[in-house]
């Protein structure tokens, strides 16, 4: 740790790095040694590292991640931007990554570290009117520390330190973005020991040749965008798994111990007499009255330290893991199935609201600065995390419906939209046109609205 840190850093730090760990795998757990698996007493280390080797990590928290991004992601993310604003669509990032690729680094990134920020800025140099912002993206390792205060009577963000990933003499980079007398300015620093060291001069990024009275930032959590943080989302999952990783460490190096029989030989051998091998084609010439056998493990041991690693994985199944499923119980209706699911997907609706919202914000922002309507950015993604269709009958009776008059064309359509029977990101208009287009008639079925 250094000197920049907030004290709330220093506290999930370790959080941060558990989790990072864990989606990393079986690698990156053993890698850390005693940070998560201490050495027996009186095992040597060369032993250590061999009894570490023989467990084996349960990769619950990653493939869990993969599930929940994938539901979430299910649907591409409808996306409108303004003409100036076009060039995002496929260079938005820092690292020029286009911004499909920055939704799902973000949902992924807000779904197990539960911190992720997004920084709006210019181009340093070369920018002319027609020079477009684009998005730095920090993850919550790189957010180290932050202060707010109270502006026209709201919480606003004052301070912020990034973690960049420059180097300058072999020193970190370090960026801090502030106000300073309602000014928004930028500084880049390294650290001397515990001491600061400034590099450059300050900047002050400018928007229409004036200077800006606010940090350009949000940061986007599960539970809102406050600058503060909250407890990660995998870190009840990620702590178990570890601990499933100890238990199955112990019970290998139990199982390596036991589970060869070892012989033994009870009486009064002469050295030369003592048996050197065994196996097949050895035969043993022992003295009378010596007596021989097998010593052989018996007990519960083993069996225990297989039931609790079975209940740690119950455990990260009621956590998180059962989202790798999305079926119905046998004896569950369609409803009930339906219900379930939905409230064990409450965290995955929340990161997708709050990524929609945030990403909302900064598009909003970056409309504003290149003199767009900043209701002509916008990105929507998708709720239906569940594969709905419609069935043959509910098909049926929606034509019937429309057919008497019973439901508008609106709904009708709508309702072939939930069930994924039309893109729902075409228009009626647009959907009809293509049925014309195709050579279809389906005048007697959806009357063309009248304009």
């Amino acid at each position: 740790m250094t000197a920049i840190n907030h004290v709330r850093y220093d506290a999930r730090s370790k959080e941060y790095n558990l989790i990072r760990d864990c989606l990393d795998g079986e690698r990156a757990i053993k890698g850390q040694g005693q940070i998560y698996v201490k050495k027996p007493d009186g095992m040597s280390v060369d032993n250590y590292a061999h009894y570490l080797e023989r467990g084996t990590f349960y990769g619950a928290p990653e493939m869990t991640l993969r599930a929940l991004c994938g539901l979430a992601l299910r649907k591409d993310p409808v996306v409108k931007l303004p003409n100036r604003l076009e060039p995002m669509r496929l260079n938005a990032t820092h690292e020029n990554a286009p911004l499909s690729v920055m939704i799902e680094e973000m949902v992924r990134e807000v779904m197990s570290m539960g911190r992720y920020g997004i920084l709006l800025e210019f181009p340093r140099e070369g920018n002319t009117v027609l020079t477009t912002p684009y998005f730095s993206n920090w993850k919550a390792e790189e957010i180290l520390d932050w202060d707010t205060a109270y502006v026209n009577g709201r919480k606003e963000l004052t301070s912020v330190v990034l973690a960049s990933d420059e180097d300058f003499d072999g020193s970190a980079v370090y960026i801090e973005c502030l106000l300073d007398d309602t000014i928004y300015k930028v500084r880049r620093f390294i650290m001397d020991g515990r001491s600061r060291v400034d590099m450059g001069e300050e900047i002050i990024p400018q928007v229409g040749g004036e200077a800006l009275d606010y940090i350009p930032m949000v940061i986007v959590s599960q539970e809102g965008l406050g600058v503060e943080d909250v407890k990660p989302p995998f870190l009840d999952l990620c702590t178990v798994a570890v601990s499933h990783f100890r238990n199955s460490c112990d019970r290998e190096h139990t199982m390596w111990h036991l589970s060869a029989p070892t012989p033994w030989i009870a009486g009064s051998v002469p050295a030369d007499k003592i048996p050197t091998q065994i196996g097949a084609g050895t035969i043993w010439h022992l003295p009378e009255g010596t007596e021989v056998g097998m010593l052989e493990f018996q007990g519960p041991g083993v069996n225990a330290q297989k039931a609790l690693m079975d209940e740690k994985i119950d455990t990260m199944a009621t956590l998180g893991a059962r989202m790798l499923s999305v079926n119905m119980n046998r004896n569950e209706t369609l409803d009930t199935a339906t219900q379930r699911t939905r409230s064990e997907l409450a965290l995955l609706h929340a990161v997708v609201v709050m990524v929609e919202m945030g990403l909302n914000r900064q598009l909003r922002l970056a409309a504003q600065w290149m003199g767009e309507d900043a209701d002509e950015a916008s990105i929507k993604l998708s709720r239906d995390f569940i594969e709905t269709t419609i069935d043959p009958k509910m098909m049926d009776a929606l034509n019937k419906a429309l057919m008497s008059g019973s439901i508008s064309r609106e709904t009708y359509m709508a309702n072939l939209r939930k069930g994924e029977i039309i893109d729902a990101n075409r228009t009626d208009e647009e959907e009809l046109g293509a049925i014309e287009e195709d050579g279809g008639d389906l005048s007697n079925i959806i009357p063309i609205a009248q304009t």
